[in-house]
């Protein structure tokens, strides 16, 4: 029989159900109790029952509200259907799934942020490590033995911390499985020796506040990646497998200032720190037996994301690479660490270089002076740039960068003229820990400044003007762009927003909701603590929607997306469009505030390909509408 078949087999095996003896009695007292709480959970039934039914009357209104809508973007939607269907066909080599797998984990892509949806790890050829999601998240770590039927599942690793998120890796080298538990702003790992998968964990580190860090072995040395050294940035530490506590850890490279650490990778005896610095990338190469001199290796200019080979060769002498942009296909490089040389690989990746389209890295003033990077894409023959549409995308949370892999679809724009902005706010993680830190708890506001002070810069530096300039965020990203729409709405006149959180102060107070606690590191926890309940309200996008001449707004809805409810974005966009209309009254025509609810899918959206292209589709025809922007006769 197939390996993966007995494996399921044997997972179901291993849980049993609780059984109770009918002996079991209970006191007068306790089945009051039970009685009183019985109570109390009925009275919650009734009143969640009253909320689902006004919630489907909403749904059900917002579906006849789009439907007559739709009519003014169909026919677009339809024609950019065809075309992303012809310039996808043509990248569909380069062109990355929207799920990928790597060392047994399945990733989802949404903007900025990846997502793990199932984990597992060999240890040998019969005995197997694995997690299981139930309600957004891993807590717990399970051993299968393979060969006998009547083995159950055991587990090894239980995570009692809701804060806290269970992964499983695996060691470069292959020696060792580890059990990484992490939150926002906490880690603990503990290491399970492939050879002896009976044995015990190991923790490396007892979790410590605010102390984060990351394991790698080689050659019975732990190499440490940890926020443990008075910068509170990324440090590259190690010590002996064999006293592997904090106090033993000895610095082996510090990372410079304002540099984000993308990646390491452990080659032959070699150790190659990737990095970017304001957007550029670069390696850092030193050997792990003398850490100096460190070789710098600039990467190409138009380069903004870098996926290594997925079976490094650890015996060898060269590193293989991909590198990439929004706005260029993947190109295979190779480095020789023998030659100290960078070399395009000569295959069917080098004919993609884009020489069409140029890359200009700039610098926003914040409010506070500090300097804030955009990446900014266009094509280089493109004249009179102060009237041409602007595409910006914005995340800033969780110290996420934003996605910069290729997007076949961001060609299609390029092709018409657009300007495409990426604004690296702070909040998200593109220049180390701190820009993180920077944004987020009782900072959050900052990254809506930023993304302000991103808009008026791009517009004083001649890219567009406000009345061609549209906003594209999903998830997190979500919380910036409604920010701005309350603060600054003449700054844009569309807004594309999948998934977004926009309800931030009414989530983070539900405390039955999946993420609520894992997420008060990252948003703060208004349920005890009256100061960050004042300070989210101030910010919060649905809490300081008024009367104004708001952008149109175009939000994608999943159904069944259990990160940000669709009651939430039911009740913002009832509340956006009263806002809106008021305003009419004083104003004149109002803006569209249109909701689009998908049935099935997640908070990762479609996963069928002509769903996806679908969805990008329509994001587009909408867009076009609301610029007013002349296609020249060549639309139905």
């Amino acid at each position: 029989m197939h390996r993966v078949v007995i494996l399921f087999q044997k997972i179901k095996l291993g849980f049993q159900p609780r059984c109770f003896s009918t002996a079991e009695t209970l006191s007068n007292s306790w089945a009051f109790h039970r009685f009183a709480k019985s109570c109390k959970h009925l009275e919650k039934g009734k009143r969640n029952l009253c909320q689902t039914l006004n919630n489907q009357e909403l749904v059900q209104a917002e579906l006849r509200y789009y439907k007559s809508k739709s009519p003014k973007y169909c026919k677009l939607e339809g024609w950019f259907k065809k075309r992303l269907e012809t310039i996808c066909d043509r990248y569909a080599s380069s062109n990355n799934s929207f799920v990928m797998a790597m060392n047994g984990i399945e990733y989802f892509e949404d903007d900025g942020c990846i997502y793990r949806k199932l984990q597992k790890e060999w240890a040998t050829d019969n005995s197997l490590f694995y997690t299981i999601l139930e309600k957004l998240q891993s807590h717990e770590v399970y051993r299968l033995l393979l060969g006998d039927p009547r083995t159950a599942s055991e587990m090894v690793y239980k995570e009692n911390d809701t804060r806290f998120f269970v992964e499983l890796t695996c060691t470069k080298d292959g020696n060792f499985i580890t059990i990484n538990s992490n939150s926002k702003t906490s880690s603990e790992v503990w290491l399970i020796d492939r050879m002896h998968p009976l044995e015990a964990p190991k923790v490396v580190q007892e979790r410590l506040p605010e102390l984060i860090y990351h394991v790698e072995h080689w050659k019975k040395q732990l190499y440490i990646l940890t926020n443990f050294a008075a910068t509170k940035d990324y440090e590259l530490m190690k010590t002996h497998i064999s006293s592997s506590g904090m106090q033993n850890w000895k610095t082996v490279y510090a990372i410079k200032e304002n540099h984000k650490l993308i990646d390491m990778e452990l080659v032959n005896d070699n150790c190659i720190m990737i990095l970017k610095c304001y957007g550029r990338l670069s390696l850092n190469v030193f050997s792990l037996k003398q850490p100096e001199p460190v070789k710098s290796i600039q990467l190409p200019s138009w380069a903004c994301a870098i996926e290594c080979e997925a079976y490094l060769r650890h015996k060898s002498d060269v590193f293989c690479f991909q590198l990439s942009s929004p706005v260029q296909p993947p190109v295979s490089f190779l480095y020789s660490m023998d030659e100290d040389e960078l070399y395009m690989e000569d295959d069917e990746t080098c004919l993609n270089i884009k020489k069409d389209y140029k890359v200009t890295r700039l610098k926003a003033p914040g409010m506070d002076g500090i300097l804030v990077p955009i990446t900014v894409f266009h094509k280089t023959t493109l004249n009179e740039m102060n009237d041409k549409p602007l595409l910006v995308h914005v995340y800033g949370a969780y110290g996420m960068d934003l996605n910069f892999d290729f997007k076949p679809e961001q060609m299609l724009l390029l092709k018409d003229g657009w300007i495409l902005a990426y604004c690296h706010v702070r909040g998200g993680g593109e220049l180390g820990l701190s820009w993180h830190r920077a944004g987020r708890l009782d900072k959050k506001h900052i990254g809506i400044d930023d993304l302000q002070v991103c808009l008026c810069h791009l517009h004083t530096m001649g890219y567009s003007n406000p009345r061609r300039t549209a906003l594209k965020a999903g998830s997190a990203g979500g919380v910036l762009v409604g920010g701005l729409c309350n603060a600054s709405p003449e700054l844009i006149r569309a807004v594309v927003l999948r998934a977004p959180f926009l309800d931030v102060l009414d989530t983070m107070l539900d405390p039955s909701l999946p993420l609520t606690q894992e997420e008060q590191e990252e948003w703060g926890n208004p349920l005890n603590d009256q100061r960050f309940f004042k300070y989210i309200q101030a910010y919060c996008p649905y809490q300081n929607i008024k009367p104004q001449n708001y952008p149109s707004i175009l939000i994608t809805a999943y159904r069944d997306d259990q990160r940000v409810l669709l009651s939430g974005l039911l009740k913002y966009t009832t509340k956006l469009r009263n806002a809106v209309a008021t305003n009419y009254i004083t104003m004149g025509e109002p803006q569209s505030i249109i909701l689009d609810i998908q049935p099935g899918d997640d908070h990762y959206g479609p996963t069928n390909w002509e769903q996806s292209l679908q969805e990008i589709a329509r994001h587009y025809a909408f867009l076009y509408k609301e610029l007013k922007l002349d296609l020249g006769g060549t639309h139905p």
